[in-house]
């Protein structure tokens, strides 16, 4: 019996170093420490959603999510892409954070006011007088100038691979918003989108300004330099990023003009649903990301052979997601209520979504890292474009449901797409305004 009892110790305790020595490797700990952020981040914001989404009605929810999208996609242009430039050199090296920093606000200053007028004017054309221009004014400044800041200060620390401080910037800003709508939801009377645009706006500055606090304690002051030679590659990830916004984002404004306001906030309560549930796949994406831009060092073959270990591993994190979604669908409206009637229907016509978000993201990262980032671009940039109207013909032909399985459809041709491109199409030699280093 102390024989086994024995050998059953050291048994654990092989497993138990094992898995504290799988723990310490870089890749592993950035990993849990991202699945960790988008975990705490997926509590936070379904607290909120279920929040929002009873305190404004489906309605009212859905206006505000057409404001926030429009909004978040026309951030990608403020900075051109400079923090996602700032990601890939400092990764690769580190000693010239402060230039890309001072780069980066720089960028942002100088295009901040361009951008926020054509943004006020297009909601304005999308939604009309439904909401006052002062409230699309104040959401948009909101995510425009504030979101945007706390956006650089994160990808700040993901260039060092210091994912627990992205964390607390992440978590802290999303707390923000939650503990602000708690304290509106509290005061007497009903809470209109109106009000609930100030409390939005009070959040993003005490998140912005933490999160540049942070930055400036940690890691340093900014230099200000604008460094020309890097401006085109800057502006290729603006356009990249600015598709990927559209692909994300440009569907719920899409329903919400085709069906109306309801139907687009119980579409967005959906997707909003698919993409907190898509955490584990999208920290696998975040803890890999600066990895490919160092294996690219050593060649595109090895590059793409790092690419192709992870397929699996996405797989694994993926298809248990869509289990769990096509389980809980049937109980939303007990959760948020009869305005969301339809929002189930949704869910589940999406429930494979984040399966092809890993696919098509881990193929992104390979074309991106062997040289191929105009191919990436163009694939983005024809399937957000094919959004609009495929989306629209599929809201037309079939409601919501025909909404959301016409956007999964698009999805499909995105992630096929990438993976032909990898496989069938020989990479260039990188230029030097396309490579980390």
């Amino acid at each position: 019996m102390s024989m086994n009892s024995s050998s059953a110790s050291r048994k654990f305790r092989a497993l138990y170093d094992k898995a504290l020595g799988l723990s310490r490797r870089p890749l592993v700990a950035n990993t849990i420490s991202y699945t960790i952020n988008f975990g705490l981040l997926l509590v936070i914001q379904l607290v909120f959603f279920l929040f929002i989404s009873r305190a404004l009605g489906a309605a009212d929810y859905g206006l505000f999510i057409t404001i926030v999208s429009v909004s978040i996609m026309a951030g990608f242009l403020v900075g051109l892409g400079s923090e996602y430039l700032l990601l890939q050199r400092v990764a690769v090296e580190p000693q010239s954070f402060d230039r890309y920093l001072g780069h980066s606000l720089i960028m942002m200053g100088l295009t901040f006011p361009f951008v926020l007028p054509g943004t006020i004017a297009l909601l304005y054309v999308l939604i009309g007088d439904t909401v006052p221009l002062s409230t699309i004014a104040i959401v948009t400044v909101s995510d425009l100038l504030l979101t945007k800041l706390v956006i650089l200060s994160a990808q700040s620390y993901m260039a060092f691979d210091r994912a627990r401080k992205q964390i607390v910037i992440n978590v802290l800003a999303a707390s923000l918003k939650l503990a602000f709508l708690f304290v509106a939801t509290l005061l007497p009377g009903s809470l209109t989108l109106q009000e609930w645009a100030w409390w939005y706006f009070a959040a993003g500055i005490l998140s912005a300004l933490a999160a540049c606090w942070l930055v400036l304690r940690d890691l340093g002051r900014p230099t200000f330099t604008l460094i020309r030679d890097d401006l085109k590659l800057s502006l290729l990830y603006c356009i990249e990023f600015f598709a990927i916004g559209g692909m994300k984002d440009l569907d719920k404004p899409v329903v919400v003009h085709t069906l109306s306001a309801d139907a687009g906030g119980q579409y967005a309560a959906g997707f909003r649903i698919i993409d907190a549930a898509s955490a584990p796949v999208r920290a696998f994406l975040y803890a890999t990301y600066t990895r490919h831009f160092r294996q690219a060092q050593d060649g595109q073959a090895s590059s793409l052979a790092f690419g192709v270990k992870l397929l699996p591993v996405t797989v694994f994190l993926a298809l248990p997601v869509a289990v769990f979604l096509l389980l809980i669908a049937g109980f939303i409206p007990l959760v948020l209520g009869e305005d969301f009637a339809e929002t189930p229907t949704v869910v589940m016509c999406l429930a494979f979504y984040p399966l092809l978000m890993g696919l098509s993201g881990v193929g992104a990262d390979i074309l991106r890292a062997t040289g191929r980032q105009r191919v990436r671009m163009a694939l983005l940039i024809s399937t957000s474009l094919l959004l609009i109207p495929v989306v629209s013909l599929g809201a037309a032909l079939g409601g919501l449901a025909g909404a959301a399985l016409f956007r999964f459809g698009v999805q499909i041709a995105l992630t096929a797409g990438t993976w032909f491109f990898i496989f069938w199409t020989k990479a260039p030699a990188p230029e030097p305004d396309e490579t980390a280093g």
